[in-house]
Formats: C-alpha cells, sequence, structure tokens
C-alpha cells in the first residue's frame, strides 16, 4: 500500500509569511543601522572641523613661542592673531583670524600690509573668538583662550599656555 504526500495550503503560506518577515526585518534592521550610522558620521564630521582648527592653532601658537612672538592686531577690521618670526634675516608675520566665514591665515613680510582677503582659507566655521586670560605674570607668559563654532553652532574652546611673555 502506498500512501500519498498529502499538500497542505497552510504549510506552504506559513513558509511563505516567514519568508516575508524575515525579509521585512532585514530591511527594518539595515534601514535603522544606516541611519545611525549616518547620524555618527555627520556628528564626527561636525567636530573634527572645529577640534582640527584648535589642533592646527595650538601648534602654531607653539611653534612661535618665544619672546615677543606673539601679539593682537587687526587684519582689516578683523581681529587677529601675529605670530612673527625671523626667517635667513628678514622679519616676517602669520597672521590668523575670521574672515567671511573662515578662519584665515595670512603669511607675510612684516613691512607689508594684510589685507583679509588674501589670507589662505584654513577651514570654514560660523565664528572663532580669541581672548587673553589674566595669568600670573608676564614673565610666566599667558593663557589664551580659543574658540570656534562650527556651522550648527556647537562651541569648542581650548586654552594656550605659552612659556615666554610678550
Amino acid at each position: 500500500m502506498t500512501q500519498k504526500k498529502s499538500f497542505h495550503v497552510f504549510d506552504a503560506l506559513f513558509a511563505f509569511l516567514l519568508l516575508i518577515a524575515f525579509l521585512l526585518f532585514s530591511l527594518l534592521l539595515s534601514g535603522v543601522g544606516s541611519v545611525i550610522y549616518q547620524k555618527g558620521t555627520d556628528s564626527l564630521n561636525e567636530n573634527y572641523t572645529t577640534r582640527t582648527a584648535l589642533a592646527y592653532l595650538q601648534e602654531k601658537l607653539r611653534q612661535h613661542d618665544e619672546a615677543d612672538a606673539l601679539s593682537e592686531t587687526t587684519v582689516g577690521e578683523q581681529p587677529a592673531l601675529a605670530l612673527a618670526e625671523t626667517k635667513d634675516g628678514a622679519d616676517y608675520v602669520t597672521y590668523i583670524y575670521y574672515y567671511d566665514g573662515a578662519l584665515r591665515e595670512l603669511f607675510t613680510a612684516a613691512s607689508s600690509t594684510p589685507i583679509p582677503e588674501t589670507g589662505s582659507k584654513i577651514t570654514e566655521l560660523s565664528s572663532f573668538t580669541f581672548e587673553e586670560l589674566s595669568s600670573p605674570g608676564k614673565e610666566d607668559g599667558h593663557l589664551l583662550r580659543l574658540s570656534a563654532a562650527d556651522d550648527t553652532g556647537v562651541v569648542q574652546s581650548v586654552i594656550v599656555h605659552t612659556s615666554c611673555g610678550n
């Protein structure tokens, strides 16, 4: 006697529904994962801009940490940091300032008048400020607070201590 296998519609329907549920869950999971990944990379990119700019400025200030090398001035009407140096007997100044939505750097001869438009863009920021903080004495150096804001308005600051006085 032979037995016939009976085909049940419910068995096939259950397998099909299980496959559809697995597919929908996989799509939902990958969609949520991509949104989380995108938010994470956007946050890192936003912080990267301001952190990189501030780290660059810290290094510039440390490179010019000599007597009378750092001063506050203006480029056009913009407040600027002036970093003086002498190379091969000639005097030069590096100006760091905020102009037209970007942090800029201008390296020029000390005798020339700086023009704000001619500075090289370091990075685009929504604002950049610096202020000298009180310190124990000029002979002990001084503290300088650098603050930068990205295009979302998040402000990050760093305090730099220069070991020599003005």
